[in-house]
């Protein structure tokens, strides 16, 4: 039956969909996090007197944080368009369902 397989399809899609939403949502916030913690770093270097090195280490960090994090928004979005795409492929399948059945009926 193609609209059985053109359903479980949907679904695993939607499913796959919604993991990378979710594994780009946990690395978005776990960037917002390590940023949090760098600046706090910062702070507490610059009243030891460390500011020339911590800098150099922070600006680093915080250029590789906002790739990762960029990377991570654009996962986001990627598993967002997949997922309505996967939606809409079920809601495809679920109204050639209800026509067959109706035109059976």
């Amino acid at each position: 039956m193609e609209i059985g397989a053109a359903m479980n399809s949907g679904l695993q899609g939607m499913q796959r969909a919604n993991q990378q939403v979710s594994q780009a949502s946990q690395e978005i916030a776990s960037a917002s996090a390590s940023g949090r913690n760098d600046v706090q770093q910062q702070d507490n270097a610059n009243v030891n007197g460390a500011q020339t090195a911590t800098e150099s280490a922070s600006e680093t960090s915080q250029s590789v944080t906002a790739t990762n994090t960029t990377d991570s928004l654009v996962s986001l979005n990627q598993g967002q368009t997949n997922f309505e795409a996967n939606t809409r492929t079920v809601e495809t399948a679920d109204e050639v369902l209800g026509t067959m059945i109706d035109t059976n009926a």
